[in-house]
């Protein structure tokens, strides 16, 4: 969530006054799809497993999705026309590279950590 908030608050820094070449919509998905990526890759790379991971990015997924929503209102679009476009466009593209990321952990802290012993050797 901080991300996303992050992602949102770097709109005057990036757009300069008066223009608006980035739309905050824009900037909210690369916030909010930074958080749900950095929680999956941390789940997937301490269990070792994808699936923490993948779990991680969908239960940050739903709380990004309600800031997006509450957030960003529109009075022009009806209700679920801006769940399923906030879901579509905002949280999404986020999701799907978390899963992808939380994979890619989980394989990689198998390669570099080795396997972990569950009972002590014999001496």
């Amino acid at each position: 969530m901080l991300l996303t908030v992050l992602g949102h608050a770097g709109e005057s820094s990036i757009n300069s006054p008066g223009t608006r070449n980035v739309a905050a919509p824009i900037l909210w998905a690369f916030g909010g799809g930074a958080g749900l990526v950095l929680g999956a890759v941390v789940a997937a790379w301490l269990s070792r497993h994808a699936w923490p991971g993948i779990l991680a990015a969908l239960i940050g997924a739903v709380p990004f999705l309600v800031l997006v929503i509450v957030a960003y209102n529109s009075s022009d679009l009806r209700a679920e026309d801006q769940i399923v476009g906030s879901l579509l466009i905002v949280v999404l593209p986020g999701l799907l590279v978390a899963f992808l990321a939380a994979w890619l952990a989980a394989v990689l802290s198998r390669a570099f950590t080795g396997r972990r012993h569950s009972t002590p050797l014999a001496s």
